[in-house]
This record gives C-alpha cells, sequence and structure tokens, in this order.
C-alpha cells in the first residue's frame, strides 16, 4: 500500500510539474500589430478583437502599439525601433503604401514576416482587407443614388490623398458612376485626417461653397459623424443625404433621428480577429492563394492572389435604424 501511494505521488507530482512547465512556456510566434493611429474609438473596437483571438491562440503573443497622429512618418519610425527587437512578424495599417515600403523591406530582409491590415502597403506578404475596395464603392455609391436619386451634385470628406483603402473607394465611386449613374457630379474632395471636428468644418463649408450639393460622401469612421452633426446643425437633414463609413455607436443617434439613413463598415472587431489569425497562419506557412485555412469562429478564409501577394477580406456590413442596435461596437 505504501508504495503503491508513493508512486501515485511521485506519477500526481510528474503531471503538475508537467503542466506548470506547460503553463509558463513562453508563447511561441510575436506579433507587432500596428494601427493607422491609436486612440480613436474605431481601432478600440478592432482591438477587442485582436485581444479575442490572443486568448485563443496561447502560442502567440500580440503588441499592439502605433502613433498618436495619422502619419506615415510616425509609423516608420515605430518599425525602426521595432526591427532590433526581432518580432516574428509585423502587420501594419499604413497610412501611405508607398512611403512606408522600404522600412518593410528593411523589416523582412532582418528576417521579420510583413503584412497588410486597413491600410494597405506595397511591400507585404499578405493582406488582410477590409472589405473588397471595388464593392464598397459601389455600394456608397448605390446608398448615395437611394437618397438623392441618379443625378446631382455630391462631395466627398476623406482622411487623406495617400490613404490606400480611401483612394482605392474613392476610385471605385468614379468607375461606377461613370458606368451606371453619369448624372451624378463629384464636385469636390477634401481630406479630414482623422478628425471629427475638421470633418465637421468641411461639411459646413461644403454647405455654404455649394448650394446645390444633395449628398456627402464621409469616408473614415470618425469623420462620418463629424459631417451628419454638420447636415444636422445646419438643419439639411433630409435634404442633405449623407453617406459613408463608421460604427454604429458612433452613428447611432444619426441613423434614429433620421440625418442619415445608411452606415456602411465592416465587423471592425473581426477585423482584428481575423488579422491575429491570418498571421499566425502565415508563420506556420500556411497560406497559400486558393487554399482556405480556418479562423476561429469566423470559419473558413480563402486567399486571393492580387498584385502584390495575396489577401483575404471581410464582408460589407450595412447599418440602418433598424439594426444599429443589434451592434455594440
Amino acid at each position: 500500500m505504501v508504495k503503491l501511494l508513493s508512486t501515485f505521488v511521485w506519477g500526481a507530482a510528474v503531471l503538475f510539474a508537467a503542466a506548470m512547465s506547460s503553463a509558463q512556456a513562453p508563447p511561441k510566434y510575436r506579433i507587432v500589430i500596428m494601427p493607422k493611429l491609436v486612440g480613436i474609438t474605431y481601432y478600440d473596437a478592432v482591438k477587442t478583437g485582436i485581444d479575442a483571438a490572443a486568448r485563443e491562440l496561447p502560442d502567440v503573443a500580440v503588441t499592439w502599439t502605433g502613433p498618436t497622429q495619422d502619419q506615415v512618418e510616425k509609423q516608420i519610425e515605430m518599425i525602426e525601433r521595432l526591427i532590433p527587437s526581432k518580432p516574428d512578424l509585423i502587420a501594419v495599417a499604413a497610412n501611405d503604401p508607398v512611403g512606408i515600403a522600404p522600412v518593410l523591406l528593411k523589416a523582412q530582409r532582418a528576417g521579420i514576416h510583413v503584412m497588410s491590415w486597413d491600410g494597405d502597403s506595397k511591400e507585404r506578404e499578405f493582406f488582410v482587407n477590409l472589405v473588397d475596395f471595388e464593392d464598397f464603392g459601389t455600394q456608397l455609391v448605390e446608398a448615395m443614388s437611394r437618397e438623392i436619386g441618379p443625378k446631382g451634385d455630391i462631395a466627398i470628406v476623406t482622411t487623406s490623398f495617400t490613404a490606400p483603402n480611401q483612394t482605392s473607394w474613392i476610385d471605385a465611386m468614379k468607375r461606377t458612376i461613370y458606368a451606371r449613374y453619369p448624372g451624378l457630379r463629384i464636385v469636390d474632395i477634401r481630406p479630414a485626417g482623422e478628425s471629427t471636428e475638421e470633418a465637421h468644418r468641411i461639411a459646413q463649408d461644403y454647405m455654404k461653397s455649394f448650394p446645390n450639393v444633395k449628398g456627402i460622401v464621409a469616408l473614415g469612421a470618425p469623420n462620418l459623424p463629424g459631417v451628419a452633426r454638420a447636415v444636422r446643425d445646419a438643419g439639411q437633414a433630409g435634404k442633405v443625404a449623407v453617406v459613408g463609413n463608421s460604427t454604429p455607436n458612433l452613428m447611432r443617434e444619426f441613423l434614429k433621428d433620421g440625418t442619415v439613413k445608411t452606415v456602411l463598415l465592416w465587423n471592425a472587431p473581426d477585423h482584428g480577429y481575423l488579422t491575429v489569425y491570418s498571421a499566425r497562419q502565415l508563420l506556420i506557412g500556411g497560406l497559400k492563394p486558393g487554399q482556405a485555412f480556418k479562423a476561429g469562429r469566423l470559419g473558413n478564409f480563402t486567399p486571393r492572389k492580387d498584385a502584390v501577394s495575396m489577401q483575404v477580406a471581410l464582408p460589407v456590413m450595412v447599418f440602418t435604424k433598424d439594426n444599429v442596435d443589434q451592434f455594440k461596437f
């Protein structure tokens, strides 16, 4: 009996030690995820998805870091400081797809894998896109035409003239207008950065400078509520249509009071979640065009080839006053 008890205790001790060793084992992969900037509501929502994926993947350690201003120069400085620490992968939402490319090439030459997410780059192994650019641009025009009809002047507030998402959406909008709605005319495009107040100011000026403007498209999550508030404050709700992309939390009041009828986006937390799963899949060598991989609770995604390497994208989500309360980000 003593011998049996001794053997049991010894076996239990070995199992406990093994469990403790496993629990204390450091993560195998170190991933850095960099947004365009930190400290805004939209990227806070994205980070909830990043954190959820990191909890599900114990072999991955995720660091979230980014500049406080949406400037590519700030991102370049931060990546330069990251390179000597040799993370396994850097995933960056580029503020400028061309400007950031040299430092990403430098990171690759140092043995670091490089991905794009949110804002694309000309130098990357994989891109976790928000949505299909052409589809999103088309849907923005379709949403506007449903409100103002097939003819009329519209203006655009964007984040910058270098942000790859916005420039791609605007190009897609122009192609859609040319092909389907030649009566629509873009009278002006101005950048507001990622500033609700600047977008508000630009929208006010649009309504003064272009008194016949029928609609304003606002690109960038912080910019749409600024444009909506300007239109509402001017008493133009229902007269000047407002369409764009933002989060349900930022746009709920404007959807409820009728200032805005349609908000387009993608599931922001899901985008962060998919970025982490894609990064891990790239590190274990499992990303190939046409070959699906499982992204946790989101199910399977199939990479497709593009002009740089390959990418996946989320579906477009449409928020209205009828469904906005179903979403809390």
